[in-house]
């Protein structure tokens, strides 16, 4: 006769054995009074007796000395295990909690959560001092806010919301994730991971990170919060920016790498500046947009780093209260894009010598080398003489012939001394 007709729990799982690969292992337990098919722990009916789960429960772990095997139970709702302490290996993998899962303050030395589902999870204050496993767990609503944790596995886990602030890792690995909302703030990293992880919006506000950060998230579609974050060693970003807010974070130390920066590399706290969740001054923008600048440069990025620059300047231009120095700043970008569009210097210097020719041509006020030049030597003279003028060369074969001549021709040469100088240092 075999152990299911003798009234045996019928659920069963696969196990990793070292030696043996994956192996299939049924529950031992009997199946109690209200089914005929799974022990009190494996039942997944919500109608099961709760009180004796709970005896039944306090009686296996008192027998345990090595591990407590919770492997696939069915806790009843909003079951409680605040300020537990797990003396030994706590195996909750592949386990279901209804309702809410409390764990508050609970302190655990290796426990294994893979691919348990949780509704309501509340691991506030808990203490992970060995390994923690939740790779593959699914949570509704996760609150590990305050937790502290030494090697943390959370990856290809799935979170609709997501509480980490304050949690304090040793080594986390969040690679493959998935968060709906994301709050890491003011969490401290050793070493993170979250390789391919996806966001819908996630908070790593205040943020200390202490070794390495490695951010190269799958996709973030919403906002993503990096705001008085602190990277002290080294790190690494690849991610969608369009929506990052930067104020007061300290980047020196992270490359951003391969990053999708927003057109024209206006970033969004600068597009949303006058919102309440931004809110900020022209200068504080100039101040993201100067820290962004110099890690782009200690990184050898010079492209992305002009780009900033010149965003630095606007905010610089747009902030400034004094009339004469926006005044100075708005002809600097209109002739050079700050130094750091070259094009704009070349193409005002053509525009002068033209503009001038042109002036020389209509007015009349030159003596030409040729008596009586037809229209087209005259177009090429007043060119010619326009272009020796702009360079203030002063060759002499072609001189003014009134005042009008010599004001037109004292206006172009201190234009195109100007013009020529700005170019040197453009170029």
């Amino acid at each position: 006769m075999d152990s299911l007709s003798m009234g045996m729990c019928s659920y069963t799982w696969k196990e990793r054995d070292p030696g043996k690969g994956w192996i299939e292992k049924r529950c031992q337990k009997e199946t109690w009074g209200d089914s005929d098919e799974f022990c009190i722990f494996h039942d997944p009916s919500p109608e099961k007796d709760v009180d004796l789960f709970k005896e039944k429960l306090e009686e296996q772990m008192k027998s345990e000395t090595e591990r407590h095997n919770f492997v696939g139970y069915y806790f009843p709702v909003n079951w409680d295990f605040s300020g537990k302490e797990f003396e030994i290996t706590a195996d909750f993998s592949r386990a279901t909690f209804q309702g809410t899962a409390y764990f508050i303050g609970a302190t655990f030395q290796d426990a294994d959560f893979s691919r348990a589902t949780f509704q309501d999870a509340d691991f506030s204050r808990a203490t992970f001092q060995g390994t923690a496993y939740f790779s593959r767990a699914t949570f509704q609503d996760a609150y590990f806010s305050r937790a502290t944790f030494q090697d943390a596995y959370f990856s290809r886990a799935t979170f609709q919301d997501a509480d980490f602030s304050r949690a304090t890792f040793q080594d986390a690995d969040f690679s493959r994730a998935t968060f709906q909302d994301a709050d890491f703030r003011e969490a401290t990293f050793q070493d993170a991971d979250f390789r391919e992880a996806t966001f819908q919006d996630a908070y790593f506000r205040a943020i200390t990170v202490k070794e390495s950060f490695n951010f190269n998230p799958e996709e973030v579609s919403g906002i993503i919060d990096l705001q008085e974050s602190k990277f002290f060693f080294s790190g690494s970003i690849t991610i969608n920016l369009e929506k990052a807010k930067f104020h007061h974070a300290h980047l020196q130390d992270v490359a951003f790498i391969d990053c999708e920066w927003p057109e024209n590399y206006i970033i969004y706290e600068e597009k949303e500046m006058k919102d309440d969740d931004v809110n900020l001054t022209f200068k504080e923008l100039e101040t993201i947009y100067r820290d962004l600048k110099q890690n782009m440069q200690s990184h050898g990025d010079y492209t992305t780093a002009g780009e900033f620059y010149y965003r630095e300047m606007e905010m610089r231009r747009k902030g400034t209260e004094t009339r004469k120095k926006r005044l100075w700043l708005e002809i600097y970008r209109g002739l050079a894009g700050y130094g750091e569009k070259p094009e704009r210097t070349a193409f005002s210097s053509a525009l002068t010598i033209f503009t001038f020719a042109f002036f020389y041509g209509i007015s009349g006020c030159l003596h030409y080398t040729v008596r009586n030049p037809c229209l087209y030597q005259q177009i090429k003279d007043s060119i010619y003489f326009s272009f020796v003028t702009f360079t203030t060369l002063g060759l002499g074969d072609i001189r003014p012939l009134n005042d009008l001549g010599k004001l037109l021709i004292c206006c172009e040469a201190i234009i195109g001394a100007f013009l020529i100088a700005l170019c040197g240092g453009v170029c």
